[in-house]
């Protein structure tokens, strides 16, 4: 053990005697150590042993040699040999989610909703602070009424107390700098009101632009005592001849080219506590303090020994930008569809579910439809003290305590569910009040969602490992055979009455034009105008994206119901028991097939419009111009809009034949050449069989 721990370089034997001895000791993990390392891995790379999927993982090489093997040893027909390649490529794939352990949880709610401070109290990032301090004042993370954070914020383990940051690129922030400088020069005209909203930046990102440019709002003492508010930006906009010369000026104050730095270590000379030394300098870089750092667009905050979530897993916390108006910004999006991260959708007590927590539910439902597993999120209520006891129940009673009236809560929210279908209908709901609850329940059952995420993919690989191993077994039983030809026939007849999407029922672009109808803040909009429609608080063509995606989902739910009832009354018929392994793996396909079309829409909805969106600088143009012309701004930007979609109708077609061609590839396609392999199979004669036999090789999708 000494010379383990010197660092001396072992032997094998020498290996294998130390672990003898622990297992002789006891030790069942030194036992099942020594069978690991000796293990060859050829076909997926080697994991880590406290992988809690290890054993799964190691299932899956093994039924990938066996494959390598059978293919080698009995040279199969072609269409199994597909079929084996097609399994071993999910195979693969599974086993590689497996094999990474990194993950996320990500926490999304509006503004100021306190889900910051929440995070902090989940996660134990608390400071040491005097008995009496405010709630704000003992948490890490800047929190408030709001309008704190300028971006994303990533919680995870480390070596030492550290941040790290990745900035925004110079041309993002002159955006910003421009947007802001616009702002101020209208608002010196007197034009920077349409009656509801202003124009500007977020107070966040103004605030951080402000302070890196040196041009904040001073308090000074007159001659007579009295405070008084001195505006240096304000000063600098009355002195400039132009809006592009306030912008010049703006930009040179804050020596962009200067700003290189990217980390900050703790330094124990600081005389602060670790954790009060990290919570300062965050502050200080999420509001353009530090000299020599840009504008971030996220930051990493490392803490020795945080733990996410269970051990055995690396996952980072993530403190998303608050909501602030459009509630699918790109970078929530992003969050939504990335199968390594689990949600909590954070939500104040009294107005619960929430409109921005309504509003993606509905997106995903929409979007997505039963792709996701229903560990992906969960809801998690924000009470403050006494909200909880001013339930009702409907007799008019109060509760007893604080449990009854989260109960009583929760029963108010699932009854604004649609439908079975509408995900709030089962999605957990849980609640928190960061004063009186117990952390440790909510952050255990935050793990699980990502336990839960992991296990379906576990299961996959273990049904995989299963019909490949049925496969090479049962390769030469007729009865398989004959009951996957039928269940192939049955499945073409299907395909073949059944091939063409439904109808178009609305236009991609609709939903773009819904979320214009919808922006909260004008000035979101008039900050998209100005990029021509590609803002991070509003991207026009993402929400073609969206659309399209949407629309094809409805236009083939009726077809995936069809599909599924097809194949459960296969599974239900017991002459077709030996091909239930095939039905299995056809229905997983089905739902694969699914997901990639709707991906694939989701992309070719924002492709097909972008260029041409953004190329039109005469449409931004005028939108842009509409702001200062009076109340009804998003009304005559959401007509121009209107107008450019219907002009280019040329688009719209486009975007319809090329969902018919990735109906034809993603869906149609996969599963006719799967039924017409299982046909040619059997009609074809096997060189190798005599007397005019048929092949006997199990087939399964």
């Amino acid at each position: 053990l000494s010379r383990l721990e010197s660092g001396e370089i072992m032997t094998s034997r020498d290996l294998a005697k130390v672990l003898d001895a622990l297992a002789d000791l006891g030790s069942n993990d030194a036992r099942r150590y020594g069978a690991f390392v000796d293990k060859r891995w050829l076909h997926v790379e080697q994991p880590d042993f406290w992988n809690p999927d290890a054993g799964i993982i190691e299932q899956a090489e093994d039924a990938l040699c066996s494959v390598q093997a059978f293919v080698h040893d009995r040279e199969p027909p072609w269409p199994l040999r597909r079929q084996l390649e097609r399994q071993k490529t999910a195979l693969l794939d599974a086993a590689g989610y497996l094999h990474d352990l990194t993950h996320q949880i990500a926490f999304i709610g509006d503004i100021g909703v306190g889900k910051s401070t929440a995070l902090s109290f989940l996660y134990g990032l608390l400071l040491d602070v005097k008995p009496g301090a405010r709630l704000t004042e003992r948490v890490l993370l800047e929190a408030g009424g709001g309008r704190t954070t300028v971006c994303e914020v990533y919680i995870r383990s480390g070596p030492e107390f550290s941040l790290a940051v990745q900035p925004m690129p110079d041309s993002e922030v002159r955006e910003l700098v421009a947007d802001l400088c616009a702002a101020k020069w209208l608002q010196a005209g007197g034009k920077d009101t349409d009656g509801r909203d202003t124009v500007g930046v977020g107070q966040e990102l103004e605030r951080a632009i402000r302070n890196m440019a040196e041009l904040t709002v001073r308090r000074e003492k007159g001659s007579d005592g009295k405070r008084t508010r001195r505006d240096l930006l304000r000063e600098l906009t009355r002195s400039c001849k132009s809006e592009e010369e306030l912008r010049a000026r703006v930009l040179d104050a804050m020596h962009l080219h200067h700003r290189t730095k990217r980390d900050l270590h703790y330094d124990t000379g600081s005389g602060k506590a670790p954790m009060t030394w990290l919570a300062d300098v965050f502050r200080s870089v999420n509001n353009g303090r530090v000299r020599d750092m840009s504008l971030p667009r996220r930051i990493d905050l490392f803490v020795p020994g945080f733990v996410g979530g269970p051990d055995d897993l690396k996952i980072s916390v993530i403190d998303t930008k608050g909501v602030d108006d459009v509630a699918i910004r790109e970078d929530l999006d992003e969050r939504l569809r990335d199968v390594r991260t689990a949600l909590v959708l954070c939500t104040q007590f009294n107005d619960a579910p929430g409109q921005t927590v309504r509003i993606i539910l509905d997106h995903m439902r929409e979007t997505f439809g039963d792709i996701f597993s229903k560990d992906k999120a969960s809801v998690l209520v924000l009470p403050r003290s006494g909200e909880a006891m001013s339930m009702k129940d409907d007799a008019g009673e109060s509760p007893v305590d604080d449990a009854e009236g989260y109960e009583l809560k929760e029963d108010q929210i699932r009854r604004t569910a649609s439908g079975d279908d509408d995900y709030l209908a089962n999605m957990p709901i849980r609640f928190f009040n960061v004063e009186t609850d117990d952390p440790d329940k909510i952050r255990s059952a935050v793990s699980a969602q990502v336990l839960g995420v992991r296990r379906i993919v576990a299961e996959r690989a273990q049904n995989l490992c299963v019909a490949i191993e049925d496969l090479i077994e049962n390769h030469e039983v007729q009865a398989a055979n004959a009951a996957v030809e039928e269940v192939a026939n049955r499945l073409r007849r299907f395909l073949h009455s059944n091939r063409t999407l439904a109808a178009r029922k609305k236009d991609a672009y609709v939903e773009a034009l819904k979320t214009v109808d919808q922006v909260r803040y004008a000035a979101t909009l008039w900050a998209s105008a100005r990029r021509n429609g590609q803002y991070s608080g509003l991207s026009i063509g993402h929400q073609t994206g969206i659309g399209a995606a949407q629309a094809g989902l409805s236009r083939s739910r009726n077809w995936f119901v069809g599909i599924r009832m097809q194949l459960k009354t296969l599974k239900a018929d017991p002459e077709l028991a030996p091909a239930r392994t095939t039905l299995e793996e056809i229905e997983a396909g089905v739902g694969a097939s699914r997901a990639e079309f709707v991906e694939a829409l989701h992309t070719a909805g924002i492709e097909v419009y972008r260029e041409s969106l953004k190329q039109d600088s005469d449409l931004w143009m005028k939108c842009a111009a509409e702001w200062g012309q009076g109340p009804g701004f998003t009304d005559r930007v959401h007509d121009h809009l209107q107008q450019w979609f219907e002009e280019h109708s040329d688009l719209r077609d486009k975007l319809e034949t090329l969902t018919c061609v990735l109906w034809e590839e993603k869906v149609i396609k996969p599963l006719m050449r799967l039924v017409e392999e299982q046909s040619s199979d059997a009609l074809e004669p096997n060189p190798e069989t005599r007397g005019g036999e048929l092949p006997t090789p199990a087939r399964t999708a």
